[in-house]
């Protein structure tokens, strides 16, 4: 049985074969987005993120050098960071990825990357101070078009972690913390008592990738989460016949992290459903341990290959459920080849290509950690037990098992 022969031992060393063959020594920043590119500073980010949750970071090639140009890209007036590698042509949909967009989550992942590695932040962004004033904090949240609500809960979630960040170093003052209340209470006033998240409901799947980001900090502030229910219910109608969460098939590495961590999480919280939601992880564990690239990888889709179709047909613990899901993919690539062979762009700038059929240090990153969360929940389903890290900072994949 294949859950119960899983190593996670050995796919860990696969992943970092994986990173250290991209080291490209020489470069700013040393580790591209994908193979092919050029050493970029999310790439690089996200080799470090990677190294952290495999207990690697002090193992990481080039690791004082990352340190050192990671810190020299700071505006100590703000606390923003600036990718050097992006300016207004690097833009290639400004209306939806703005400047102020990208300029949040560089922040966000550099000071990530940065706590990854090993280095105590002493001071927060001080941008987000202007938000505090009473009013400016609720105009801003209610600026943004939740008619969108996966890409403008982003910037939502970066002003949380900066606020939170305030308190997780111990620099929370009265202002902070009146701050912190009025995000929350906020949120609590938005929030779908139909479906459980925020924003447009016309597509589930967009709603609940967008309610992700702000269960997270609900979850990490140890904050009362309405309509627990309703989250579950809606992310429990979104997985598709292959197990994974995109209509189509394959997946997607943002998506399936996602509606996993919103399950992981909030199962922990509530019995509802628990047992819906523990075969849904499974089926989708499944679809994750096979998912591996043969470099040790992952791609942002899952795809179905020859390969796995035997895999799943020799494993006798996959269902039949598993191997029509694959098929049906299979059928669905024929027909929408784009759907897996497309050439994305992260954030929709120019400097960060990635073909959705070959692996990525982003996907890799998010599939491992997703397949982390699945077994770290349920280590009833695998024989190793898993020790990747999650992230003890505000933000994506924040360890749900520990109150920090």
């Amino acid at each position: 049985m294949l859950l119960k022969k899983h190593s996670f031992r050995e796919m860990g060393d696969k992943i970092w074969e994986y990173v250290n063959g991209l080291y490209q020594p020489g470069d700013r920043f040393p580790y591209p987005l994908q193979e092919g590119n050029k050493g970029t500073l999310l790439g690089t980010i996200f080799a470090s993120l990677i190294a952290y949750m495999l207990g690697k970071e002090q193992d990481l090639k080039g690791m004082s050098h990352i340190i050192d140009e990671i810190l020299d890209i700071e505006d100590t007036k703000t606390g923003l960071f600036k990718d050097p590698d992006i300016n207004s042509n690097s833009f290639l949909q400004p209306e939806i990825h703005s400047p102020i967009y990208v300029s949040l989550q560089t922040t966000y992942f550099c000071r990530a990357c940065l706590q990854s590695l090993g280095l105590k932040l002493d001071h927060g962004v001080s941008w987000v101070l202007d938000l505090l004033p009473e009013g400016n904090l609720e105009k801003w949240l209610n600026s943004l078009n939740w008619k969108d609500p996966w890409l403008v809960s982003n910037i939502d979630m970066f002003t949380g972690i900066f606020l939170l960040e305030f308190q997780q170093m111990g620099l929370e003052n009265d202002n902070i913390k009146d701050g912190v209340k009025r995000y929350f209470q906020w949120h609590d006033k938005n929030q779908s008592g139909k479906t459980g998240f925020w924003g447009n409901e016309d597509d589930y799947l967009n709603l609940m990738a967008g309610g992700y980001h702000i269960i997270l900090h609900y979850d990490f502030y140890n904050q009362k989460l309405n309509h627990i229910k309703q989250i579950i219910d809606t992310t429990l109608s979104l997985p598709w016949k292959d197990g994974l969460f995109v209509y189509g098939g394959g997946g997607g590495s943002c998506e399936d992290m996602d509606a996993i961590d919103i399950l992981v999480r909030l199962s922990q919280y509530d019995s509802y459903r628990n047992e819906n939601i523990k075969q849904t992880l499974q089926n989708a564990s499944k679809m994750l341990i096979i998912g591996q690239n043969n470099d040790g990888g992952f791609g942002w889709r899952i795809q179905p290959t020859t390969g796995r179709l035997l895999n799943l047909i020799t494993n006798n613990e996959f269902k039949t459920q598993s191997l029509i899901g694959l098929l049906y993919s299979g059928a669905f690539k024929i027909m929408h080849r784009s759907h897996f062979n497309s050439t994305f762009y992260y954030s929709s700038l120019a400097t960060y290509p990635f073909c959705l059929n070959k692996s990525d240090m982003w996907s890799t990153w998010f599939r491992a950690l997703s397949l982390a969360l699945i077994a770290r929940r349920y280590p009833d389903l695998y024989f190793e037990k898993c020790n990747w890290k999650f992230p003890f900072w505000p933000g994506l994949g924040c360890d749900p098992f520990t109150i920090i």
